[in-house]
């Protein structure tokens, strides 16, 4: 199937760089693509923001030539590069205030909503100058909101009242996309006029397949020049030692997680979810299915590189299974004839751990994860799911305020969300400010500090937050944090050999593509 896809995309013309994603990323637009990573990724490539994180994660001046603040950070003022959208229309102040007010208008169908709801008042006083006045200082306004919002063109989106279902892609980024072929493939050409320079490859088309061995295999016979998989542990040492490729390393700020629906009984108790992250061992995991190319997980989330790591906050406490029973004994759980605790009201410790059927080392860290726990009474049905089911399930239409439809799954969030100490989106329990709270975890302390965390500029203070917050995440655990990805790419320079890695992201970015 896939050399028949790739024939018919006619590869072998100049110019033409095919890669690899795992699922299909909807219709790219702002309100349609699914995966921070590689979604949004790719997202990029067609629009643009008013800032960019640069290759170590510091946002720099974009589709603006200048940005400057005042008021201690409450009044921004933006000045504009002379750019042009893909239809040659000319970017202006009045399509960044368009796009901020737009967001804010569909709140449902965005997740962009929760980073322009902190503008209080945006001014235009000419074609390419924009003030904005924020009611109170927000520390994370250049990466969450500047950084991180795509433009929209006014003159197409003003008559959209239904942006999920909005077909048109014109953007004023360093490509146009040009097909969709719905699950197999899009494909996108170069910009000529791209304000941030000549882009190569002219022609990029992106193919998807589900399966990781597939695509490694298709990179293998070179039927495919990159993925935006990092490569399997096993398989590194191969592609090491074939001089037709060349391999890109560094670390990741992609979070895997063992997320726990905290509304659901028994994990609803603290008590209980301790005793699973007491038999959990993340650096079994590592170790047994990562083969050490990864960093163990924080019980506080937050990368040991992140600024605002918590280093006092210990690994994840470990039980011996004697203790782990005994723990299970108080909180009223017997074990039956079969082995498998009981409840007092009857319930069996047996439940379904959602997994996704197209990443294999998520999968075999369920598997795992379901032995580590049986000895204790406890079992985790494992259950593999198309990528996109599985978030249909965790995270109904990308709104926490929809509740869930799961007990257990192995879930991850992408980078941007470690780069911007997301805390606030992760862990607050109004949907509105806790846009990433999957889990419905909610402790009011927690709301308390992550807003404060919000408006704090002084880092010595956010840091004191943030150290706040970490320490009582791993107390309370709404989901363990496993590991951090040691990212391995395998690319072909003959191909193309432009690849940049960027911090915590990859090599899936703006900048591979640029001069």
């Amino acid at each position: 199937m896939l050399v028949v896809l790739l024939l018919l995309l006619g590869l072998g013309k100049a110019q033409q760089l095919v890669l690899a994603i795992p699922a299909e990323e909807g219709l790219l637009t702002p309100f349609t693509y699914v995966t921070g990573y590689p979604g949004y990724n790719l997202l990029s490539l067609v629009y643009d923001t008013v800032m960019i994180p640069d290759l170590n994660g510091v946002p720099q001046p974009w589709l603006a030539e200048r940005v400057s603040s005042t008021n201690g950070g409450r009044d921004w003022t933006i000045r504009l590069k002379n750019a042009q959208w893909h239809d040659g229309q000319p970017i202006t102040s009045a399509d960044v205030q368009f796009s901020y007010e737009y967001y804010r208008r569909y709140p449902v169908v965005s997740r962009f909503t929760t980073a322009v709801r902190s503008i209080g008042q945006i001014r235009t006083p000419d074609a390419r100058t924009v003030q904005i006045s924020l009611p109170r200082p927000d520390a994370n306004f250049e990466l969450s909101t500047l950084a991180d919002v795509p433009i929209l063109p006014k003159h197409i989106w003003e008559s959209v009242t239904d942006p999920k279902a909005h077909r048109n892609n014109i953007g004023s980024g360093p490509y146009r996309l040009v097909e969709i072929r719905p699950g197999q493939s899009y494909r996108f050409e170069a910009n000529p006029n791209y304000f941030g320079g000549r882009v190569a490859p002219q022609n990029l088309v992106v193919v998807i397949i589900r399966e990781a061995a597939t695509t490694f295999q298709a990179l293998q016979a070179g039927q495919i020049a990159a993925s935006s998989r990092e490569l399997l542990p096993e398989l590194i040492p191969q592609f090491a030692n074939n001089p037709s490729f060349r391999l890109l390393r560094g670390a990741l700020f992609t979070s895997n997680l063992l997320q726990f629906n905290t509304t659901a009984a028994p994990f609803n108790q603290v008590a209980f979810r301790q005793v699973i992250a007491g038999l959990v061992d993340p650096k079994a995991i590592v170790d047994t299915v990562l083969l050490g190319q990864a960093t163990v997980g924080s019980p506080g989330f937050l990368h040991p590189q992140s600024p605002l790591h918590n280093p006092e906050v210990a690994g994840y406490a470990r039980l011996s299974l004697a203790q782990a029973e005994q723990r299970l004994d108080q909180l009223g759980f017997r074990k039956g004839p079969d082995g498998v605790r009981v409840g007092q009201d009857g319930q069996r410790l047996e439940f379904e751990l959602l997994a996704p059927a197209n990443n294999p080392l998520r999968l075999r860290a369920a598997e795992l994860i379901a032995r580590q726990v049986r000895p204790a009474g406890i079992v985790f049905q494992v259950r593999a799911l198309e990528p996109n089911t599985l978030t249909d399930r965790v995270w109904p239409e990308f709104d926490v305020s929809k509740g869930r439809n799961y007990t257990l799954a192995m879930f991850g969030w992408s980078a941007p969300v470690m780069n911007q100490a997301n805390l606030r989106g992760l862990f607050h329990s109004k949907p509105a400010l806790g846009n990433l709270n999957i889990g419905g975890y909610a402790n009011p302390t927690v709301d308390t500090l992550t807003e404060r965390l919000v408006t704090t500029v002084d880092l010595a203070e956010r840091k004191t937050l943030a150290a706040r917050v970490q320490s009582l995440v791993a107390r309370d655990l709404p989901f363990l944090t496993l590991w951090y990805p040691d990212a391995t790419y395998a690319v072909r320079p003959a191909v193309f050999d432009g690849w940049k890695f960027q911090r915590g992201q990859g090599i899936l970015n703006k900048f591979s593509f640029l001069p």
